[in-house]
């Protein structure tokens, strides 16, 4: 009875702090924009951008090694998260010192990595003259900064676990006050140099692993660092777990990167720049609603940590349907309203781009809404599968768009629908078909949710851009304007017609727990 009482508290306490959660990662999104805004100019502004360039291309260079250190990372928070839900303090510190022990191993191996390859740093990089040494000590603390992050992930599991999403952001914050702080001393007090963002993104490293730590210690008190217990057949696991991921990623980062490496290699700098200048969209949608969706994750471990399997299939079709009918009108919107947002915000000479932009993001309609379906696998241990069929549709994708680039003679849009279609394959088919069958479900059981996204995000597409021609758009306040009214016309269709009656009063029942109390 006690059991069945905690159990239905966690999912209670989860619930609650969902709209808080949410809340704090949008939050944590929008200043991730803002402060982004501002430290590319202030950079180049105090470096000069030749400098700066370096910057961004020393930090890509730790992309590959979190193909090794986010597997692992997944693998200790799958196995803590679920004995945690299940209450076992005795199983969760078992995993906990393992995932501490074998967090801090890797951080020994990223050690000599970072000397090495900070050493070779000019060998490797085209670096200004005079700024040899500089860019030496930016390579070697931000590897370093990497390595602290990664292994604070071991204490991080618990705030995820607890639903904590709100410390989280306060923990970011103070990261970010303490990078760009000192930063903006060390700039005014000192000469601008490349060491010195260097020491503020190393030092914002030492305070992200000591707050990690500290909230570890306040949520759950009862995890305690006794490497002792460690043990080699939990080990085994999360390792056998992290390959898989590791497979996973693998496929992802060639969805992610391939595109502009096809554009610089097939049709030159200049178009692979102007390309490059429109992911944006498809990077800050993928990013919101990476966002939004990690608020979830917990849950999906906590309700299968609980055995919960009928719970969990009815949490993440309904999570699935408000994803897309989400993420539809901002993709509607973006594909509708191309033109005239690309030509107030690059210039009419980019306006060529906005079919490009089109089919960039319009795909995203069913590639964001089946999000929630990922930890699904991951907490039921299904990853194998999707793993080899990522990396399958990823190695598809590369050379799908290497063929349409050379020989469809559709131009560099090719690259793009490329990976509309193999990713839509995958993402469309493929994964909601093979959740529904670890879940013991029939097949069409999330198909019907991924529909409402797509018929929503076409709706909203075909208005905006009826908008577009026949509406004069010449500057932000005006598409922000277009934005709006369709945004509020949508939101209330969705709302009367694209909700049941258990989704609306869903809603209606968390706005009066949430808001009942007060009075206007």
């Amino acid at each position: 009875m006690i059991q069945a009482k905690n159990k239905e508290s966690k999912l209670t306490e989860a619930r609650q702090r969902l709209p808080l959660n949410m809340i704090s990662n949008i939050t944590w999104f929008v200043l991730n924009i803002i402060v982004g805004i501002w430290y590319t100019p202030y950079l180049i502004a105090n470096l000069g951008v030749a400098v700066y360039g370096l910057v961004p291309l020393v930090s890509s260079l730790t992309n590959y090694l979190s193909l090794i250190t986010d597997g692992f990372n997944s693998a200790a928070s799958r196995f803590l998260q679920i004995e945690l839900a299940k209450d076992d303090t005795k199983a969760a510190n078992r995993f906990f010192n393992t995932s501490v022990a074998g967090a801090l191993t890797i951080f020994a191996l990223i050690i000599p990595i970072a000397i090495l390859v900070s050493s070779f740093a000019l060998k490797i990089f085209d670096v200004p003259l005079g700024h040899e040494q500089d860019a030496q000590w930016l390579v070697l603390l931000t590897m370093l900064s990497f390595g602290l992050t990664f292994f604070s992930s071991s204490f991080a599991i618990s705030s995820f676990a607890n639903h904590r999403f709100d410390l989280r952001l306060v923990l970011n914050i103070v990261r970010l006050i303490a990078q760009m702080g000192l930063l903006v001393i060390l700039f005014s007090v000192l000469s601008p140099q490349l060491w010195q963002v260097g020491i503020g993104i190393f030092i914002s490293a030492l305070f992200y692993l000591l707050g990690h730590y500290l909230l570890c210690q306040r949520l759950t008190p009862f995890l305690k660092i006794k490497l002792k217990i460690f043990d080699f057949a939990s080990l085994v696991q999360m390792l056998k777990f992290s390959g898989w991921v590791l497979v996973n990623q693998s496929g992802a980062l060639l969805f992610l990167s391939i595109d502009l490496i096809v554009a610089n290699l097939v049709f030159g700098a200049t178009v692979a720049g102007r390309y490059g200048a429109v992911l944006i969209f498809s990077a800050l949608l993928r990013s919101l609603v990476g966002t939004i969706s990690a608020v979830f994750d917990p849950i999906v471990f906590t309700l299968f940590g609980q055995n919960n399997y009928s719970g969990l299939a009815r949490f993440s079709k309904m999570t699935i349907k408000f994803m897309g009918l989400f993420v539809a009108l901002p993709i509607g919107l973006i594909g509708g309203l191309a033109k005239p947002i690309l030509i107030v915000w690059l210039g009419p000479e980019y306006s060529d781009l906005s079919w490009l932009v089109v089919v960039l993001v319009s795909h995203l309609c069913i590639n964001l809404a089946v999000l929630p379906l990922f930890p699904v696998q991951v907490s039921t241990n299904h990853v194998r599968v999707p793993g080899l069929m990522t990396l399958f549709a990823g190695l598809t994708n590369a050379a799908l768009a290497v063929a349409l680039a050379l020989w469809s003679g559709w131009g560099y849009i090719s690259i793009a629908i490329s990976g509309a279609i193999v990713l839509t394959a995958k993402n469309g088919i493929f994964t909601p078909l093979y959740n529904a069958r670890i879940l013991h479900l029939p097949w069409w059981t999330f198909v019907s949710s991924i529909a409402a996204s797509v018929l929503a995000w076409f709706g909203v597409f075909l208005v905006s851009f009826w908008v577009s021609k026949n509406f004069v758009l010449t500057n932000l306040l005006q598409i922000s304007l277009a934005g709006a009214v369709i945004g509020g016309l949508y939101l209330l269709v969705v709302f009367v017609i694209g909700l049941s009656a258990y989704e609306r009063n869903f809603i209606k029942e968390e706005i009066h727990k949430r808001f009942g109390r007060y009075r206007f």
